[in-house]
Parts: structure tokens; sequence; C-alpha cells
């Protein structure tokens, strides 16, 4: 008993530990989306390329 108790806490604490890197890579991937959408926008291009 004690063994099938073990092994299901490892399979917990492994699958708890996938769902967080897999939110924490959605969260990176979403950051850095919003980040190149930002330096996608005309008006930073415009004013980037405008000065003298």
């Amino acid at each position: 008993m004690a063994e099938s108790m073990e092994s299901i806490v490892t399979g917990v604490i492994v699958l708890a530990v996938a769902a967080i890197l897999v939110t924490s890579h959605y969260r990176r991937q979403h950051r850095r989306d919003k980040w190149l959408g930002r330096l996608e926008s005309h008006r930073v291009w415009d004013r980037l390329r405008h000065r003298h």
C-alpha cells in the first residue's frame, strides 16, 4: 500500500510541475507577442524613422 501511495504522490508532483512549466511558457509567449505587437505600431516606426 505504501508503494502505491508513493507512486501516486510522485505522479501528482510530476503533473503539478508540468502544469507550472506549461503555464509559464504560454505566459512568457503571450508577454512576448504583446511586446512585439507594440513595436509593429505604425506610430512607433514613424517616430523612429523621422527623428533626425
